[in-house]
């Protein structure tokens, strides 16, 4: 049964480090993917970055579309990827589990060309566009220790000042873990 991880929050020194690539045979994903995936599901996100549950791996899990109704859970679990090249432009409301209560308009590319390596070990190269598109831009920045908040506009950001500030602060020992009430 799978369980949910504790979620980092800014201010935790591992959201802000370049990640180390993982190895798709590790036997420690074997327990830690289903827990990636089921702790997104539980913190209603799209998508999560080993990052934010305190592992050092370029590894995230996406699923842009499950909270739609009628659409089924279709987790997909990305290894070491990189975005090969990106077109265009969009700009759209993001936020994070890492940032809770944060919103903010992010510019980001709106179609991209990836790949990526899948659990059972085979390269990958696919492209998206649209909300598809930001929910990778979003996960893999988190891979090179950037968060959404890094792009956004200098205005923007003086509006989250105080609220960025106050989460880095409750940071102890550059660890800074989310305890909720339902676990």
């Amino acid at each position: 049964m799978p369980k949910t991880l504790p979620i980092r929050i800014l201010g935790d020194a591992i959201l802000r480090k370049k990640l180390n690539e993982a190895d798709h045979n590790d036997p420690f994903l074997k327990s830690f993917l289903p827990d990636l995936i089921h702790t997104m599901y539980e913190r209603d996100g799209v998508g999560l970055a080993a990052n934010q549950v305190g592992v050092d791996l370029r590894i995230f899990v996406i699923d842009p579309w499950w909270s739609r109704e009628g659409e089924e859970r279709e987790p997909q679990v990305m290894i070491n990827p990189s975005i090969d090249k990106l077109e265009g432009e969009q700009l759209g409301e993001e936020g994070c589990i890492s940032l809770p209560d944060l919103f903010a308009n992010v510019p980001r590319a709106l179609k991209i060309d990836y790949s990526y390596t899948s659990p059972d070990g085979t390269r990958v190269q696919a492209s998206a566009e649209g909300y598809e598109a930001v929910v990778i831009q979003h996960e893999y920045d988190h891979l090179d220790g950037v968060v959404f908040t890094d792009r956004i506009s200098t205005l923007a950001k003086l509006k989250l000042k105080r609220r960025l500030k106050e989460m880095e602060a409750e940071a102890k020992d550059g660890v800074n873990i989310r305890v909720y009430e339902d676990e």
